[in-house]
């Protein structure tokens, strides 16, 4: 009786150890399936070639509405309207020699509705847009220049557009070239300090 004991834990044991090691061995094999791969620009936006943006989530949104100057783009992964608006800024960041642009995609936030979007929501009271007589909504695509906490600037031209007209009949050059003159001098003026 007490071998039988002494030859069940014995095996208890080995069984323990074997499932331990399959366990490291499974687990080495798989570690790069759960590591997040960054997150970037053409991933959102295949036409843009441009390492200036840093793509970001709701939490970091917050912190840069919060602290510090930065310009920050709001877009929608799944937007024609985003596409066509990035577009254009990025002409204006280039010719410009910007090196720091934060993009935010509104989608996961807006759908779950959750704190980050009211808290964003809340940070850019003012600043926002009115549809359809309802309260301020956070939309995309839109632009802002923030200092510590301020709106400087900020555009959202086609935030309400979707419906009405196609992007590529909206941006005529008239409109690229406006666009591109009011965007340039509020870098200029709001975020590099140039009158």
């Amino acid at each position: 009786m007490k071998r039988k004991n002494i030859l069940r834990k014995i095996i208890y044991l080995l069984l323990f150890l074997a499932l331990g090691v399959c366990f490291i061995v499974i687990s080495e094999k798989y570690k790069d399936n759960s590591v997040r791969e960054k997150i970037v620009i053409t991933d959102y936006y295949d036409n843009l070639n441009n390492d200036s943006y840093d793509v970001i989530g709701g939490i970091r949104m917050i912190k840069l509405l919060q602290e510090g100057k930065n310009m920050i783009v709001i877009g929608s992964k799944n937007s024609d309207w985003s596409k066509a608006y990035v577009t254009e800024l990025d002409i204006a960041f280039k010719e410009l020699d910007i090196k720091s642009v934060y993009h935010y995609d509104i989608n996961n936030d807006k759908a779950q509705k959750n704190s980050n979007y009211y808290e964003i929501k809340e940070l850019l009271a003012g600043s926002l847009t009115t549809t359809d007589g309802s309260n301020s909504n956070l939309l995309a695509p839109s632009f802002y220049i923030i200092d510590n906490g301020k709106v400087l600037y900020y555009n959202t031209d086609t935030v309400a557009m979707k419906n009405t007209i196609k992007p590529s009949d909206y941006w005529t050059d008239e409109k690229k070239s406006d666009f591109n003159i009011e965007i340039t001098s509020a870098i200029k003026k709001y975020y590099l300090n140039n009158k």
